[in-house]
């Protein structure tokens, strides 16, 4: 019995129920799909809650006077419901089509000491995501380029950081990261994606240490959420076509389960700048997700596998794989990659004692990879095991009270050989293991004050031992203005082959310092949000703005030499800073407009010189604008990016006859969308201005010489790009 009571307490996966606690869901009337982010709270307290991503939420009742629930969402009938002794509730709200209650349809939600933002499928839908790295194109926070000219790697940016330094997770068990931390994105289709939330800074303790800049969490499609069957189309211009097919089925009483497949494929060479290489390489990619849930009063279950195949295919437009790689063949580059992961969360409910929980999440995974960049060849592998363990329990009213402990392994084996620029080899082995441990309290002080308070420590058998502290506070200054203030301290241990993959398909030789450190740095900044009333319908103001500072980095030197890319610890100063305005505003009724402006400084120490950091925009401003019929039968969006300035490296400026700043340019994308009961068909561009950067590559005609270089990229390399889809459902 003590044995099964050990496991039990180890686990960590929040489940808060009570007989004085009631739960529910609300939902759609007519579909009985999940409304994300609605209002539930007692009548005559400020007391309530938010429904997550399944559309479920749970709320301690303040006494037995108080029974009377009210329930709102934006676009919809709010509704009060009178209860008694009910522990579970389901809520269907009708669609308000009346003139006269007009609400703004805004995605942020922002309720929590912790700055956060929720990108739900209505905000998803507004662009054909064709995966995650395609997800944030109509999102003003996070910022999507392409990596090089040659592997068409899509990154992305936040508080003007690379993203390797957000926490990307999938419900909340970190998952893009590592060897995944460039492709990672690419391998989640966009119709698996139910929700995303995006954090900014330090984050919460629980989730782990390696949040820096933010935490990104992505929800998935789920047995209890997803459609019975959801099967979408896609293709476009340039020949890319990819299917997706979700069911979900209930199969007993307890037991429910989601399958989700994704195929897709580009099989022929794009070369719309005629240069003689494929702007994105040629592609196969193959997607498939099981999972389980399993529910009763006391516990709840949730296993799932995922197993992914892709293969990419760019270079020169001649290449071919039956060819053999020497210096007179034309240059290739070609990435396989393998990976299977599972996954499992367990839940454990102490019905005697309804102001507790504990749980448990275990995650694995494995990960292979063999790429070539011209006669350069890369082997990576990762076995990657994480467990985390909370502890729950409220007490006093709005005070919460979370600890728990977590276990991480990672273990990496790395095998560079390249003959260009010269002959050498790079291998690279690791092998982590970090127990933790973590605390965090939260609570909601009053009517106007509401703090998150948290800290862990880690212990790393090759780094030694980080403390990670972290605290969120809210002040509600007036009844529509809020103020959110950060700090935090997050670390990560860099991999700079696989992080740096664009610049292997360059001529460069790769020189890594043997002791790099961890990653260490402070976040701290805040946010000001400010909701207004203008003839009758709502809008948003924020402001935000945010500070890191390293206390190390590992640089990635582009300026020492146009031939070679070193890596070394930070020696002197690194920081970002990020300023972000942004309004949110229903001009007419169905007619929504979303407006932002951005500033990064971003300065690191480089060959011992404190140096804007290449390829950052120093601007960006952002336009959102969504129109719907009354009936909703026809959806326009428009999205409008311009870029400022971005800084060059040094040597490049001399040797490749580049300016010092890159120029600025407008991305425009636009979709239409007509939708029937069950079906949705759509019609968009990308980048419908055309713009294209010049000479995206250094030196084509000799891709085996120095001076080689296709990662010198600050804008995109395809030029406009229509597609078509269509969507059917079956609820």
């Amino acid at each position: 019995m003590k044995n099964v009571l050990l496991i039990i307490l180890l686990s960590a996966f929040y489940l808060n129920i009570s007989a004085q606690t009631l739960k529910g869901v609300v939902q759609d009337k007519n579909d009985k799909s999940p409304l994300i982010g609605a209002n539930v709270y007692w009548l005559g307290t400020s007391h309530g809650t938010i429904t997550n991503a399944e559309g479920k939420f749970s709320l301690m009742r303040p006494d037995s006077n108080h029974n009377k629930l009210i329930i709102s969402y934006v676009g919809y009938a709010p509704d009060t419901i009178a209860l008694e002794n009910q522990t579970f509730i389901e809520i269907n709200l009708t669609a308000n089509q009346s003139l006269e209650t007009v609400e703004v349809k805004s995605t942020s939600v922002n309720v929590e000491p912790i700055q956060s933002e929720l990108l739900t499928v209505k905000e998803l839908k507004k662009a054909a995501c064709c995966n995650l790295s395609e997800s944030f194109e109509t999102n003003a926070s996070v910022d999507v380029s392409t990596s090089d000219a040659v592997t068409g790697t899509k990154q992305i940016r936040l508080l003007g950081l690379d993203g390797t330094y957000s926490q990307i997770m999938t419900e909340n068990v970190p998952s893009i990261r590592g060897l995944a931390s460039r492709s990672g994105l690419y391998f989640i289709p966009g119709t698996w994606v139910k929700s995303i939330d995006i954090n900014k800074g330090a984050g919460s303790v629980v989730n782990g240490y390696e949040s820096i800049a933010g935490q990104i969490n992505v929800e998935l499609a789920k047995p209890q959420n997803s459609e019975k069957l959801l099967f979408n189309a896609y293709t476009n211009m340039g020949g890319r076509w990819e299917f997706n097919v979700n069911t979900a089925q209930k199969v007993s009483e307890k037991w429910s389960t989601a399958i989700l497949a994704h195929f897709s494929n580009l099989p022929r060479a794009i070369d719309q700048n005629d240069d003689g290489y494929m702007d994105v390489p040629k592609f196969t990619q193959a997607n498939l997700l099981n999972r389980w849930q399993y529910s009763s009063e006391n516990f709840e279950m949730q296993l799932g596998i995922k197993a992914l195949y892709d293969d990419k295919i760019g270079g020169q437009n001649s290449f071919n794989l039956r060819q053999d790689r020497n210096l007179s063949s034309p240059f290739g580059v070609r990435s396989q990659t393998k990976r299977l992961e599972g996954w499992g969360k367990f839940g454990f409910m102490f019905p005697k004692n309804p102001m507790q929980s504990i749980g448990i999440i275990a995650s694995a995974s494995r990960h292979e990879q063999h790429s070539f960049f011209g006669l350069n060849d890369y082997h990576a592998t990762q076995n990657y095991f994480y467990l985390n363990g909370i502890f729950q329990t409220e007490f006093a009213h709005n005070h919460l009270f979370k600890a728990g402990l977590s276990y991480v392994s990672d273990s990496y084996t790395e095998h560079f050989e390249a003959r260009v620029p010269e002959d050498y080899m790079i291998h690279r082995t690791r092998q982590e293991s970090v127990p933790g441990m973590f605390a965090e309290y939260s609570a909601k002080i009053g009517k106007k004050i509401a703090t998150v308070a948290g800290l862990r420590a880690d212990f790393h058998n090759l780094y030694g031992n980080f403390v990670s502290p972290r605290l969120h506070f809210k002040y509600d200054v007036f009844k529509n203005t809020a103020l959110r203030l950060s700090a935090g301290r997050g670390f990560r241990v860099a991999n700079p082959l696989v992080e740096s993959a664009s610049y292997l398909a360059s001529a460069r030789k790769v020189l890594i310092n043997s002791r790099l450190q961890p990653e260490m740095a402070w976040n701290y900044g805040g946010s000001l949000t400010q909701n207004f009333t203008l003839d009758y319908r709502k809008g948003m103001i924020t402001l935000d703005f945010y500070r890191t500072d390293f206390q190390n980095q590992v640089i990635w030197d582009l300026d020492k030499s146009a031939n070679e890319i070193h890596f070394y610890n930070l020696k002197g100063k690194s920081f970002a800073n990020s300023f972000q305005a942004q309004i949110e505003y229903e001009v007419l009724k169905n007619f929504d407009v979303k407006l932002a402006y951005k500033r990064y400084q971003v300065m690191t120490t480089i060959d011992n010189q404190l140096r804007e950091l290449p390829f950052v925009p120093q601007d960006r401003l952002f336009a959102n604008f969504g129109v719907s019929t009354l009936k909703h039968k026809w959806d326009f969006d428009l999205t409008l990016e311009w870029f400022g300035k971005q800084r060059l490296p040094n040597n490049h400026q001399v040797e490749h006859n580049l300016p010092e700043y890159s120029p600025s340019y407008l991305l425009i994308n636009a979709q239409i969308t007509r939708n029937f009961k069950k079906w949705e068909v759509y019609l968009g561009g990308e980048n419908l201005g055309n713009y294209r950067q010049e000479n995206p590559i250094m030196n084509p005609q000799m891709p085996y010489n120095q001076g080689f270089d296709a990662a010198m990229v600050y804008a995109p390399i395809m030029g406009a790009m229509v597609y078509t889809g269509v969507r059917f459902y079956v609820k």
